[in-house]
């Protein structure tokens, strides 16, 4: 019976995460169309929303977090057990099921153990080959005990899982982990990602510097992969005389599998296809020779529409063949996405979810604020479809960082 109410468990919050991806903003519906205008005569740079420009003192420099010395409170920390969490499916799960083990371990004064990264193809990477294991340690010295998976000793007890809510707080670890913890001394976190969640922004101030300092400090790349990610970014970067590239999150699945859904009613929906995205650059003014970075992984009849209009369009297969790499394979990819799309000079979501949210908490944290939102509005003007997750100062992030 426990094995059949465990297995149940599973079933059901893989089932929510799976269906429950939205943010704040509701993503109005564009016309549909075959085809896109290609008069570009209409079109002026003096619509577009204006960038920083490179020399900017703040532009892409990372902000302060909130504590002491930028970090936060420390003492000599005593391990009354272990916490253990999973890193599963891309990057973007990553940052919150880290952010929510922290905190658990935290509160719990728990060891937390590296886990195994299970990618969304059910591929395995040892933390270390995806992330810094060495840093990340070396950040939480002071802030709590860390270990890896291999240093962990396999003869504790077997953790009992735990499921946790997006940025959970001290009191729901008090009343359902902590019991827990006091009998097993061994939990696994598993993470119940509900983005809607996250446009409240709602924080615990006692328990927030831990999970910032855990997302925006100690989870980096390793070094091997941080290089390759800044080759894809050179790459984009050399295409145009200033430097600068758009980075549109799209791709062919996100419409097939049915995540992309709308409300023809309401006339509202929550992502869009190439030849939306590419109608919505061009009505605030995008000029045709823009170097766009797609992270569909290779041109489909899906960007046909979007190429022809902004022919530097690319894909990491255009970036691979010209690099003659062939690095880009499985997890490695969806880094390269998210970390992309996280320093580009404009970001434009497709759709909503947790790619999205946790992108732009990189790119808060970097003040990296150009995220625009396709809308069916009567203003060309970009400035006007700046995310609310700006435009609001909405997204939780904001919170680890001082003005």
């Amino acid at each position: 019976m426990g094995a059949i109410l465990t297995f149940s468990m599973f079933v059901m919050l893989g089932n929510m995460i799976k269906r429950d991806h939205f943010d704040g903003d509701v993503l109005m519906d564009v016309p549909k169309a075959t085809h896109v205008d290609q008069d570009f005569t209409l079109m002026t740079r003096h619509r577009l929303f204006q960038l920083p420009s490179q020399t900017s003192k703040n532009y892409g420099q990372p902000l302060k977090l909130c504590w002491n010395n930028s970090s936060p409170p420390k003492v000599t920390p005593q391990s009354k057990g272990f916490v253990t969490f999973s890193l599963t499916d891309g990057p973007e799960y990553h940052v919150s099921q880290v952010a929510n083990a922290v905190l658990v371990a935290k509160h719990l004064g728990a060891t937390l153990v590296l886990p195994v990264i299970i990618g969304s193809n059910g591929e395995e990477r040892a933390f270390g080959e995806i992330y810094d294991a060495e840093r990340f340690i070396t950040s939480m010295h002071g802030v709590m005990q860390v270990e890896t998976r291999e240093l962990h000793d396999t003869s504790t007890r077997k953790p009992v899982n735990v499921i946790v809510p997006y940025n959970v707080n001290r009191d729901y670890i008090m009343e359902n982990i902590e019991p827990i913890f006091k009998t097993a001394q061994n939990v696994r976190v598993v993470s119940y990602l509900k983005s809607s969640t996250m446009r409240q922004g709602e924080v615990d101030k006692d328990m927030n510097p831990y999970s910032c300092w855990a997302t925006f400090e100690a989870l980096r790349l390793k070094p091997e992969l941080q290089k390759l990610v800044n080759s894809v970014v050179g790459k984009l970067r050399s295409r145009e005389a200033n430097g600068q590239f758009v980075a549109i999150d799209y791709k062919t699945e996100m419409l097939e599998t049915g995540i992309c859904r709308s409300n023809a009613n309401e006339g509202m929906k929550n992502c869009y296809n190439p030849i939306e995205i590419a109608q919505f650059l061009q009505r605030i003014g995008y000029p045709r020779d823009s170097t766009i970075f797609v992270t569909q992984s290779k041109a489909d009849r899906s960007l046909r529409v979007l190429k022809d209009l902004f022919p530097n369009t690319l894909t990491k297969e255009d970036i691979m063949q010209e690099a003659k790499n062939d690095k880009f394979l499985g997890l490695e990819q969806e880094i390269i996405d998210f970390h992309v799309c996280s320093v580009s000079d404009v970001f434009v979501p497709s759709k909503s979810g947790l790619f999205y949210a946790n992108v732009a908490g990189n790119r808060i944290a970097n003040s990296r604020t150009d995220i625009l939102v396709p809308a069916q509005i009567t203003s060309s003007l970009a400035q006007d479809h700046v995310s609310s997750y700006i435009s609001k100062a909405s997204h939780p992030a904001y919170a680890c960082f001082c003005k």
